[in-house]
């Protein structure tokens, strides 16, 4: 009889053992701290720490949304543009419906200066979101990179109309306007923006040309 109790016992203790082991709580208290470590090493500046620490919860909670987006988010002050890539578009798999990955997208796309993907990244933004200022500010940039100046106009003119005291806005116009061979219509805008900017840099070198 006795024997049969230290093997029951033994036998609760394996399954607590393993249920503990197992670790895909994403409250279980490790992962808390986890979650806290990676804010503060945000704030901190300390970026791949960041990171670090969200891989860890991953392999340990498993996947969701939330772990994705904070992934995507990190990875990209990291400057680990492929993996923000990846872990966005596992956080658009898991919510498609949702416009924060897809915006979040277009972060790693601009900085790897991928200008085909950016323009389908903001323009699913604009699908659902018409109106982001930032996903016509990023489809406009792509426009513009990809030597279509007068699709990149039209976007910079309708943000304009919106936001008219945002001198990038003028800027990029502006030098849509150089490109397509509008030069006295370009330094207009260019002496606008330098009368209350006088040291933009962007209105500058578009005036020297």
């Amino acid at each position: 009889m006795q024997s049969k109790s230290l093997l029951a016992g033994a036998v609760v203790l394996l399954i607590a053992l393993g249920a503990a082991g197992t670790g895909r709580s994403e409250s279980s208290p490790d992962v808390g701290d986890l979650y806290r470590k990676s804010y503060r090493a945000e704030a901190a500046g300390r970026q791949e720490e960041a990171l670090a620490a969200m891989v860890t919860i991953r392999s340990r909670a498993g996947d969701s949304y939330f772990v994705h987006v904070r992934t995507g988010w990190v990875a990209y002050l990291a400057g680990r543009h492929g993996e923000s890539e990846q872990a966005y578009r596992r956080a658009i798999a898991a919510d498609p419906k949702a416009i924060e990955p897809k915006l979040g997208l277009t972060l790693p796309l601009l900085a790897a200066k991928k200008w085909r993907a950016l323009e389908r990244a903001s323009r699913d933004v604009l699908a659902v979101d018409p109106k982001n200022n930032h996903a016509r500010a990023r489809l406009a940039h792509a426009y513009y990179s990809l030597g279509n100046y007068p699709d990149a106009a039209t976007v910079y003119r309708g943000l304009m109309a919106d936001y008219p005291a945002e001198l990038d806005h003028q800027t990029g116009l502006g030098w849509c306007l150089l490109k397509m061979g509008r030069s006295k219509e370009a330094k207009q805008l260019f002496t606008a923006v330098l009368a209350v900017s006088p040291d933009n840099p962007n209105a500058r070198q578009g005036m020297e040309l």
